[in-house]
């Protein structure tokens, strides 16, 4: 297979899935096309259910007999997270997120992403990452580095915890009881955030526009394609506990940031107290 042909061919599908499917809602929708799923800004619309109605055809022609496991279709019970333990060594899994940030796309804010990644044998192999409002994407196929726009892209250089620039939702999240904690600590930094979508985290952090994500669950659609583009733009990716993220692990937490000693520093003054 040529994989760098796959990854251009993922990139134009991404495209063409906002202008074919998706863009048509985006500031469009009616009330009876919008629902709640796990909590009440927890929204599906019926842009999310087409596009990865879309997708789904569309990935499975680019590589007949592979597998996919959507986000709408996983909370509709028609796929499991235990396709990565249950599916065969060779066979090929795409992970799809057709819109992330769903809550933003809902109220008309452009921080919503489409996020595709590729995995194999409990590895993820590829990711990309659209955000149609600005234009901007990335890819990669491990092992070849991220691209941005098509062009080799690097994470950010900032070094100390005064400067550092990210995301985490735990900061704002009623649902966490680590959220005083993280406050407290985020005192110490240059600015902590939450767009509500993890594919823009994702694509800034990888553009070298912000240097962290530290975040509360891992679901495969949400985190698989953005870890995989962090890492191959030089960045550091783990669960809380320092071990790797594997695209079965969706009940974990995990902690990104563009340096080994930034990660450590993140560690030491954020997890390792709540989480020793």
């Amino acid at each position: 297979m040529d994989f760098n042909q796959l990854r251009l061919d993922v990139e134009e599908l991404q495209k063409t899935c906002w202008t074919q499917v998706i863009k048509q809602y985006f500031n469009a929708l009616s009330a009876d096309q919008v629902v709640t799923k796990a909590h009440a800004q927890d929204f599906q619309t019926i842009a999310d259910t087409e596009s990865e109605k879309f997708l789904t055809h569309e990935l499975k022609r680019l590589i007949p007999n592979s597998l996919v496991l959507g986000e709408e279709a996983q909370a509709a019970g028609q796929a499991s997270l235990d396709i990565f333990t249950q599916s065969k060594p060779d066979d090929y899994i795409w992970v799809i997120d057709p819109i992330d940030g769903t809550y933003n796309f809902v109220n008309n804010h452009d921080d919503f992403a489409v996020i595709i990644a590729l995995v194999q044998n409990n590895e993820t192999i590829g990711g990309w990452i659209y955000q149609p409002k600005t234009g901007d994407i990335v890819s990669t196929i491990k092992g070849d580095g991220a691209y941005l726009n098509g062009q080799p892209t690097h994470v950010s250089n900032t070094a100390t915890l005064a400067e550092l620039n990210g995301y985490s939702p735990v900061i704002y999240s009623g649902r966490t009881p680590f959220k005083t904690h993280f406050q407290n600590c985020a005192a110490e930094l240059k600015q902590i955030d939450n767009l509500r979508s993890a594919g823009v985290h994702y694509l800034n952090m990888v553009a070298g526009q912000a240097d962290f994500y530290m975040v509360h669950h891992s679901m495969p659609w949400d985190h698989l394609a953005g870890a995989l583009l962090f890492e191959e733009a030089g960045g550091v990716v783990s669960k809380w506990d320092g071990s790797a993220y594997k695209p079965s692990d969706h009940k974990d937490f995990l902690i990104s940031a563009n340096s080994a000693a930034t990660h450590k520093a993140l560690m030491d003054k954020f997890i390792k107290p709540i989480y020793p």
